[in-house]
């Protein structure tokens, strides 16, 4: 008898307990939830804080990585999941980012960062230091692209600042002011072309966007780039911008830079489908990311033929003469996200 009161009372006991601890649950999922809330109200906006950040499709790494961001990046905060934040890219892409990599920011911050001048990194690939000697403590690894404030000048560097207000120093052979370096840009068929080339071997890396790895959209986003333009994140985005050029009867009005979209057209039952983009570069080659940034050709007699791509080759479109139109802006709108997308 008394073992039986004894298990009764243990029940008791556990069933109180299981309701405590139910309703401590549910009390901190309410209050995650609003404090969530009232941070996106507060610091809506924010900048990108490591040389590479990672974009996600859902609040998790477990989800696939759909893109990537450089220092000094803008982006605009959306939703918040626990250590997670759903957030909107200047060029108006929409992916979820752990809030470990970037410094969130509220409407005055950001304005007050955006009149801040600013260097670009413009290798492809180096270091920031803690002391004007580079063969002291590295900072961050640096990737073309990266933006830094410019505190002052310090010899052979420039001392800049993150985000988050760390100093360190770059290195002035491997930068330049961002407002000089964007007057300098030309674009047009052979420097874009030459510019391409120079990024042939890097590996293909589904998401990615930077030197360190590139998808098909990601390369020709990069290229353009670094021209001082930003085009929309996926190749079936890209497709709907730019001046379109007549492939019906051939590949006569091709220029060097175009881009080149590959595919399904559409039919009375689906769509069209892009799932691939290239970069013209002359006489029927082309520079695209498969396995790894290449050429390939659309001519049967080139050893470097492409066979399916050349099947399946069903949309062209120029970017030259097409900056400030929907989806193609210039750099110097880089922090204003929600313009022309």
């Amino acid at each position: 008898m008394q073992n039986k009161k004894n298990i009764g009372r243990i029940i008791r006991e556990a069933i109180i307990l299981f309701s405590v601890s139910v309703a401590l649950l549910f009390f901190a999922a309410c209050n995650r939830g609003t404090k969530g809330s009232e941070q996106i109200e507060k610091v809506s906006l924010g900048i990108i804080n490591v040389s590479v950040a990672n974009l996600y499709a859902g609040p998790d790494f477990s989800f696939e990585m759909t893109t990537q961001l450089l220092l000094g990046a803008p982006i605009r905060i959306l939703q918040y999941d626990r250590d997670w934040y759903q957030v909107k890219t200047t060029e108006g892409y929409i992916s979820w980012i752990p809030e470990d990599v970037f410094v969130k920011m509220d409407n005055n911050q950001f304005k007050q960062y955006q009149k801040e001048r600013k260097i670009i990194f413009t290798d492809d690939y180096g270091f920031a230091y803690e002391s004007t000697n580079s063969e002291k403590q590295r900072s961050s690894d640096l990737v073309f692209g990266c933006i830094l404030k410019w505190e002052a000048d310090a010899g052979n560097y420039y001392k800049v600042s993150y985000p988050d207000g760390r100093n360190t120093y770059v290195q002035k052979s491997h930068a330049d002011f961002l407002d000089h370096w964007l007057s300098t840009r030309q674009i047009n068929g052979d420097s874009l072309v030459k510019t391409a080339l120079t990024l042939k071997g890097i590996p293909y890396l589904w998401g990615g966007t930077s030197v360190k790895g590139m998808d098909c959209s990601g390369f020709s986003k990069t290229v353009y780039l670094k021209h001082g333009i930003i085009l929309l994140r996926d190749a079936s985005e890209q497709a709907t911008t730019g001046i379109p050029v007549d492939i019906s009867n051939g590949y006569g009005h091709l220029q060097a830079g175009d881009l080149m979209f590959f595919g399904e057209k559409a039919t009375k039952d689906k769509k069209e489908n892009i799932r691939h983009v290239a970069i013209y570069v002359g006489k029927k080659e082309f520079i695209h990311a498969i396995g790894y940034i290449h050429l390939s050709s659309l001519d049967p007699k080139s050893p470097i033929y492409d066979k399916n791509n050349t099947r399946e080759f069903i949309r062209a479109a120029r970017i030259v003469g097409a900056v400030g139109t929907k989806g193609i802006k210039s750099m110097s709108d880089y922090y204003t996200i929600d313009k022309n997308n």
